[in-house]
């Protein structure tokens, strides 16, 4: 008798550890929730649940690939923790080049002239200007050797694995002109999917400016104001459910056309990334692209 009511109450006990008597969960199970699985024709994509802050969907989200413009977001970051941005900048006569290449987006800088922090961060980020990203980071750091570092040394503390850093812009080594690094002349900066979303959602927290800059509609520049990149993301996205509230681009024959995007849904908000969606020359793949994965997982 005495060895049966022992095995009811070990009965017991195991049945309350599996099935407790509130009827929840244990909190254990509560977060084994497995990430969705997306399905895209981009090389690598993540969803960001902001809010909760983690990532919720995924596709080959861990793989270090080509990002582009996108570098930018680190520039901009840097510049505003660094710099004022009254500051007086005189881009030097190879960031002038820079801006004459033509395969590069560019404001077409003066060596002769001089421009404030402020106007060449809204240009970096708003028209994903080359020229005006390497003016900031030599103003920052004095040369973009010296820049790389400081951005290596920034992305390591927040634990970003996965990238690797060639310049402010996120343009081929070579096409830094004279200011490149000791790296192969193709080499663009990297970074994986999970960790461009992670970067993103660090630097909208600490520098909220970011995100002003990302969703102004047009930029004036040079006494000429024009349409910002936030426009074409815009016109996409208006007929969706989803409200964009800003991104950035990026584009390179080596990143293909890349993006990480800003949207809000029902109240609740997310960071996309889709990187390598098609060729650098098809930029409505990318859009495509991200309301096909905020489809499958929202």
């Amino acid at each position: 008798m005495k060895k049966s009511k022992a095995v009811v109450i070990i009965f017991v006990v195991i049945c309350g550890l599996i099935y407790p008597m509130n009827g929840k969960q244990p909190q254990a199970a509560l977060k084994s929730k497995t990430v969705k699985q997306l399905k895209t024709t981009a090389r690598a994509a993540v969803v960001m649940d902001i809010d909760q802050n983690k990532i919720i969907s995924e596709k080959n989200d861990k793989q270090p690939l080509a990002i582009a413009s996108i570098s930018k977001l680190m520039t901009g970051y840097l510049v505003l923790k660094k710099i004022p941005l009254t500051t007086v900048v005189q881009p030097t006569t190879n960031t002038m080049a820079i801006g004459e290449e033509s395969n590069l987006s560019s404001v077409n800088l003066s060596s002769n002239e001089t421009y404030s922090a402020d106007e060449l961060l809204q240009a970096a980020l708003q028209l994903s200007a080359n020229d005006a990203a390497i003016a900031l980071g030599d103003q920052v750091s004095g040369t973009q050797t010296k820049f790389v570092r400081l951005m290596t040394k920034t992305s390591q503390s927040w634990g970003l694995t996965s990238a690797k850093w060639y310049n402010a812009a996120g343009i081929q080594n070579d096409e830094t002109l004279d200011d490149g690094i000791a790296a192969a002349n193709r080499a663009e900066n990297t970074m994986s999917a999970r960790d461009v979303a992670i970067m993103t959602r660090k630097i909208l927290a600490k520098e909220p400016k970011i995100k002003n800059i990302l969703n102004e509609p047009q930029i004036q520049f040079d006494d000429e104001s024009q349409d910002t990149n936030f426009v074409l993301m815009q016109n996409y996205f208006e007929n969706t459910k989803y409200t964009v509230t800003g991104a950035k681009l990026g584009v390179s024959e080596k990143s293909g056309v890349s993006y990480v995007g800003l949207f809000t849904y029902q109240g609740k908000h997310y960071i996309t990334v889709v990187l390598h969606a098609d060729r650098y020359t098809n930029v409505p793949a990318v859009f495509r692209e991200t309301k096909r994965i905020l489809n499958q997982t929202i």
